[in-house]
């Protein structure tokens, strides 16, 4: 049985051992463009397939500009 949870991203996955595992906390850290937000937003959306609820995501670098990760979300899926 695979108690890990899928990212969203098979690759990733793969390379993970299947996913992340649950009640632990996972910290993505790198520069401005690699897909630290993407990354995000596929783990919150594969919530939804997983447990039946999209999770929740924390952007804590507050670069203070008109990034919007909502309408980023809301073209994604």
């Amino acid at each position: 049985m695979n108690n890990r949870l899928s990212t969203g991203v098979p690759g990733l996955d793969d390379l993970l051992g299947g996913g992340l595992l649950p009640g632990t906390l996972t910290v993505v850290v790198g520069s401005t463009g690699i897909g630290k937000t993407q990354l995000g937003l596929q783990f919150a959306q594969a919530g939804l397939t997983q447990e039946g609820r999209r999770g929740i995501l924390f952007d804590m670098t507050a670069r203070g500009d008109p990034q919007s990760h909502g309408d980023y979300a809301r073209r994604m899926f």
